[in-house]
């Protein structure tokens, strides 16, 4: 395979990115600027189509969900085409003096962009308009269609990337989740399930006239490491955890009727919804009393995006993609080249809306800058050297992953 990026290129592509690079920076600062949690994401993508529509996109609009979506035309309908694609929502600050800064400051100190959603993905975000205006810059045009989306209620499984990928089927997808500039081919599934432990309310002066549902919540807990799990030869072993607990009293002094434990389990290839959860009833039966009732259920989420889209989800897609892919080659060959060093590819240990774009057959890959390890967290935080290498990045992907097959 020969060189995808030239010296003479990648030099070209860095020239054009330092000219951009504070206009970009500025752009990732309004957008952490921007509250935008699930379902409240209106303002933010008004923000992102209005600059792709002053950067001169082809095409830029909202569709009925209201995802952000700007278009890139390529010079033939023979080359793949690519979507850069990016969430618009982010989870909630929680208490604003737990962090650095105040989480919608976009304080930039000592060449890090702090705030909420800094490096889960507005960061990111910014790196992929900006990638693709270089081309522009430059007066080069890829071998396919560009795409860039920035989709809605990620955060809470996915809502806009479900409605996106109704409309739009592009061959290939980059996801703007944290990647600390590496290259990411898949990541667990996730099956949320509700574990009902049905017993009998009474005064708590007198246990003897109730059944008490907390007994088999606590046998259950303590064996819940007995469920059988699968395992994949990359992704390891599946994991389940316990996360929210609750029952159907607000007062101390009464024994509950009821009592719910959710589990959270990361699914690998192999495990399906309906085979855990009768896994997981056959252990809950066999925990409760005579007296008590079991219910396991795996729940649907149903949401609505911002622009009054409803939406059923099912539960989060996990998926691989091999080593030897030849859009994992081409990707790490290009970007090898474009950041003058090796890249390695892993997994991600946190779950995306990659699984929605690979179950509609459009070839996933993760390339983003920021780490995992800030997502979710008051220490939410994006290095503003990696925004400009992103963006210098995918605008590198955009040239070489939209030639298909002559690469590979």
């Amino acid at each position: 395979m020969h060189e995808v990026i030239d010296p003479h290129l990648r030099e070209r592509l860095w020239a054009a990115g330092r000219a951009r690079r504070d206009e970009m920076i500025a752009f990732a600062q309004q957008l952490v600027q921007t509250r935008s949690l699930p379902g409240e994401e209106q303002a933010v993508a008004e923000l992102v189509l209005a600059r792709l529509r002053t950067l001169g996109f082809d095409e830029a609009d909202l569709d009925a969900a209201g995802n952000v979506v700007g278009v890139l035309r390529g010079s033939s309908s023979a080359g793949s085409s690519v979507q850069f694609n990016a969430h618009l929502d982010h989870v909630h600050e929680g208490d604003p003096a737990a962090w650095r800064y105040p989480p919608y400051a976009g304080v930039i100190a000592d060449g890090v962009l702090y705030g909420r959603g800094a490096s889960d993905v507005k960061g990111a975000l910014a790196s992929q308009v900006y990638g693709l205006v270089l081309l522009r810059d430059l007066g080069l045009v890829p071998a396919g269609d560009c795409y860039v989306t920035g989709v809605v209620q990620e955060e809470v499984g996915g809502a806009g990337a479900a409605a996106l990928c109704e409309w739009l089927r592009t061959d290939i997808v980059v996801l703007g989740e944290a990647t600390n500039l590496e290259l990411r081919r898949g990541h667990r599934g996730r099956v949320g399930l509700e574990v009902r432990f049905i017993g009998r309310s009474a005064h708590a002066s007198a246990p003897e006239r109730g059944v008490n549902p907390l007994f088999a919540l606590g046998r259950f807990l303590c064996r819940l490491d007995e469920l059988p799990r699968g395992s994949h030869p990359e992704l390891g072993q599946s994991s389940v955890a316990p996360t929210l607990v609750w029952t159907d009293q607000s007062s101390a002094n009464v024994i509950p009727g009821v009592v719910t434990v959710v589990l959270d389990w990361r699914t690998v290839p192999g495990e399906d919804a309906d085979a855990l959860r009768a896994a997981v009833e056959d252990l809950a039966r066999a925990c409760a009393e005579d007296e008590v009732r079991v219910e396991v259920t795996v729940p649907r989420r149903k949401l609505a995006t911002y622009r009054g889209l409803a939406i059923e989800l099912p539960p989060t897609r996990g998926f691989v993609l091999p080593t030897d892919h030849p859009v994992v080659t081409v990707a790490r060959s290009t970007l090898n080249a474009v950041l003058a060093r090796p890249v390695p590819d892993a997994f991600w240990r946190f779950a995306t809306d990659g699984g929605h774009f690979m179950a509609h057959g459009m070839a996933t890959i993760g390339f983003a800058p920021g780490e995992e390890r800030f997502a979710h967290t008051v220490d939410d935080s994006i290095r503003l050297a990696d925004l400009e290498a992103a963006m210098v990045g995918y605008a590198a992907l955009a040239l070489t992953l939209t030639r298909g097959e002559e690469h590979a």
